[in-house]
């Protein structure tokens, strides 16, 4: 998520430390109530994980709920895509040719250089092309294809040039399923 810590950095780290320190305390003060059965001894380890953990949690959701809370709707619809530097229009003209209902299949090549960008597009895809549905390329009706020449995905009518190349971007094909 845009703007999250990807790493729990030193605040985090530090609250994951005392939560384990808190629990290995309470754990060394009842270590003379052993637990009888296997059972109970399941139920004290795992209190003593989510105890020693929660400090940790509580800070990550807290530090989630800062970012996510302030960002427009806008900034929530394209987040993932964003940080793969894919932009929300690229499927504009996408929208427009397949129907709402329709199937589709995304196919990626090396031609997309950057491969944050080449993994990031089924994602964008699925947000930009809803109501339309994504499936497997051999049940689709149609491939939306970047980078790589839809025919050789599948047997596709006519091939739709979407968008043309820009910069190191390869053009942005669709074609219709032949069945």
């Amino acid at each position: 998520m845009l703007g999250v810590p990807s790493r729990p950095g030193a605040a985090g780290l530090a609250a994951l430390a005392l939560g384990l320190a808190l629990a290995a305390a309470a754990a060394w003060r009842w270590r003379t109530r052993r637990p009888a059965s296997t059972v109970e001894l399941a139920a004290a380890l795992t209190l003593l994980v989510v105890a020693g953990t929660a400090p940790y949690l509580i800070w990550r959701v807290v530090s989630d709920l800062r970012v996510t809370t302030r960002m427009t709707p806008y900034d929530r619809s394209v987040a993932g895509p964003v940080q793969a530097f894919l932009q929300p229009y690229l499927l504009d003209p996408v929208v427009r040719i397949i129907p709402p209902g329709d199937t589709y299949a995304t196919a990626v090549g090396d031609a997309v250089t950057y491969r944050p960008a080449r993994l990031a597009f089924p994602s964008l895809a699925v947000q930009a092309l809803s109501p339309r549905i994504s499936t497997a390329p051999g049940r689709a009706d149609w491939i939306v294809a970047w980078g790589v020449d839809p025919r050789s995905v599948a047997h596709v009518g006519r091939v739709i040039v979407a968008r043309p190349a820009s910069g190191a971007y390869p053009a942005l094909r669709v074609a219709r399923v032949q069945r």
